[in-house]
């Protein structure tokens, strides 16, 4: 975008969201060659990535990362699938909207500033090392640091991509099916994976990927859709409450003050006469 506006920053798009869908992050991908897409993707030195909201990119990716694994979660029907969304669907954007009412309170002044140079201080830089590594999942450890840091950045660069048409929602069988069908036409069997979670074991996994020993064993536990981090790490959530309810009420009476001055410059109070 910058490229197409001479490098001009106050033109860029607004931002992806819910409210804003687009087909913005779409259109950057086709006009990005595969050498482009190669060379960002060896400098984050990227693992495994999980494309569900982001299907779109699996093939362009794929293309630039030969002899991958591939794990193909087409395990459930058109069907099971369709009902799985309608009730995920909702749940999902309530919690997208709730969430920013308690945790917004960061991004309402310029606290990032101040917060994260000040956690990467007193922590010996613990976020800059979890994103340099690619790990732990934040899915698996949620600590102070990160939540914060996902708290603040998890609207603009996760949720904002599945609007931004690199999504794929399917409204028939024969689209959902095609798009599998399209995975297997470019993924030689041998590195294919139709996993199934009713029966599949980290066993099964552990042999695909070549993970000898296997760390896990037996099936993989199911996992809560929604509200996971607040659920699955409740001492970190209940205890960054009080931070953020705090900077709501600093927030208050910093705006309040702010937008107050020019009336106590112009309208200063009147003063009652004494005898």
């Amino acid at each position: 975008w910058l490229r197409r506006n001479g490098g001009d920053w106050g033109r860029l798009p607004l931002q992806t969201s819910v409210f804003n869908m687009n087909t913005n992050d779409w259109e950057v991908l086709q006009n990005t060659s595969s050498e482009e897409l190669a060379a960002a993707i060896s400098r984050c030195r990227v693992d495994a990535l999980a494309f569900d909201g982001i299907e779109k990119l699996f093939f362009p990716i794929y293309a630039v990362s030969p002899g991958a694994k591939v794990i193909m979660m087409n395990w459930r029907t058109f069907e099971e699938w369709q009902a799985s969304l309608v009730r995920f669907v909702p749940e999902l954007l309530g919690e997208m909207l709730l969430m920013p009412l308690i945790a917004g309170s960061i991004e309402a002044l310029p606290w990032s500033v101040l917060v994260f140079p000040a956690i990467e201080l007193f922590t010996g830089g613990r976020i800059r090392q979890i994103l340099q590594q690619g790990g732990p999942p934040i899915c698996q450890v949620y600590e102070w640091p990160i939540m914060l840091f996902h708290s603040t950045m998890g609207m603009r660069r996760v949720c904002s991509q599945w609007f931004a048409g690199i999504s794929t929602f399917p409204d028939t069988k024969e689209q959902y099916d095609e798009y599998f069908r399209a995975v297997k036409e470019v993924v030689p069997p041998e590195d294919l994976m139709e996993w199934n979670m009713r029966r599949h074991t980290f066993e099964d996994m552990c042999r695909f990927i070549g993970l000898d020993p296997c760390p896990l064993s037996g099936k993989m536990p199911r996992a809560r859709n929604n509200f996971i981090f607040q659920r699955d790490f409740p001492w970190t959530f209940w205890t960054s409450v009080p931070f953020f309810l705090t900077l709501h009420w600093v927030n208050f009476r910093l705006l309040t003050l702010l937008f107050s001055l020019p009336f106590r410059h112009c309208c200063p109070a009147k003063r009652e006469k004494t005898d």
